[in-house]
């Protein structure tokens, strides 16, 4: 069972042995830099992805203006730094915690209607799995520090109250 959940204290030895290739690298940041980052940056909301309990991956949530890069929308929130631990990669986690992601952003985000996020244009595995998840090509692209990114979005549906 793939679950969500806020990052913890406890759950950071695992992010100490979460070997990421040079290749994964040049796509997303190690989630121990993201970690630190986050705590001085309290717009960065670091998520960790569970596979039974196991810390089987990691991204960040992030609130700063940096989403403005991405989308014009005032109430959107950036995905950032995605990755899934190597050991549990080929099993479906991130298509399975992509599907997780726009309830679990409506319980902790309320105010968001959208999630954006840029992927490399070479990294065509995680175009696949954000197409397939819902997010939609926006036509945007711009150069982020390992080439070319697109910028994709996922509206949320509107809360009934």
């Amino acid at each position: 069972m793939i679950t969500l959940t806020k990052y913890e204290s406890q759950y950071r030895t695992a992010f100490e042995n979460y070997p990421l290739s040079e290749e994964h690298l040049t796509f997303t940041a190690h989630p121990l830099k993201l970690l630190v980052r986050s705590e001085n940056t309290p717009t960065y909301n670091p998520i960790v992805i569970l596979e039974e309990e196991k810390v089987a991956g990691f991204f960040v949530l992030y609130t700063g203006d940096d989403k403005f890069n991405y989308t014009e929308e005032q109430d959107s929130i950036l995905l950032r730094g995605y990755s899934v631990h190597p050991d549990f990669q080929g099993r479906g986690i991130a298509k399975k915690s992509m599907r997780l992601l726009p309830a679990f952003t409506a319980k902790h985000f309320p105010h968001v209607n959208q999630i954006v996020l840029g992927v490399n244009e070479a990294n065509k595995a995680a175009q696949s799995v954000y197409l397939q998840s819902g997010f939609i090509d926006e036509g945007k692209r711009f150069t982020g520090r390992s080439g070319v990114q697109i910028a994709m979005s996922l509206k949320l549906p509107i809360p009934v109250e």
